[in-house]
């Protein structure tokens, strides 16, 4: 999952606390993860184009933020809502239901901001850079494809899920390639 805040093989964009928004500092403190009094450091995460991630160290312990851009960094000019975030956030408790782990624990949101925080995950691989080095282990593939499976047929054909995630109308005027 390309969600997922793992900073292991991924190299930090080098940005320090000073640029963690202030939107962000008070989404942490409303939702409780920080203490009103509290400055934690944060590093920006490399290489997202449609979401700003930081890695934030809190007293609590670490956790990732990730927060919708509204114009994705690419070549082109492409907007999308930020509102996406939501539906991104709950794919991802949706899924955890299901197959619990397979993606990291939602702590906290913000819709109308656009953002969310979640467990941090630490330095386990980044398996599409694995991908891209070399040969894929058959039998870690194979099981992240039953987990998927399972999260399909959970899901596939249902009413509420198909209502839940109805944003084909939000969608549908974006670009299908935003990458030159």
């Amino acid at each position: 999952c390309t969600t997922a805040c793992s900073t292991a093989r991924m190299a930090p964009a080098g940005r320090s606390s000073a640029s963690l928004p202030d939107a962000v500092l008070a989404f942490l403190r409303r939702s409780g993860l920080a203490a009103q009094d509290e400055n934690p450091a944060a590093v920006a995460l490399a290489g997202g184009v449609s979401s700003d991630i930081w890695r934030v160290e809190l007293a609590r312990g670490a956790v990732c933020v990730k927060r919708a851009l509204p114009r994705l960094r690419v070549a082109q000019r492409w907007e999308a809502p930020i509102e996406r975030n939501r539906y991104e956030r709950r794919w991802i408790e949706t899924a955890n239901r299901i197959v619990p782990g397979i993606a990291p624990r939602v702590l906290a949101a913000d819709e109308a901001a656009g953002c969310f925080a979640m467990e941090d995950l630490g330095a386990l691989p980044l398996w599409k850079a694995e991908l891209a080095a070399g040969p894929a282990d058959p039998a870690f593939a194979g099981a992240v494809g039953a987990r998927l499976a399972r999260i399909h047929a959970a899901t596939a054909g249902g009413a509420g899920v198909a209502a839940a995630f109805a944003t084909q109308p939000r969608f549908t005027p974006l670009p299908p390639e935003p990458y030159p």
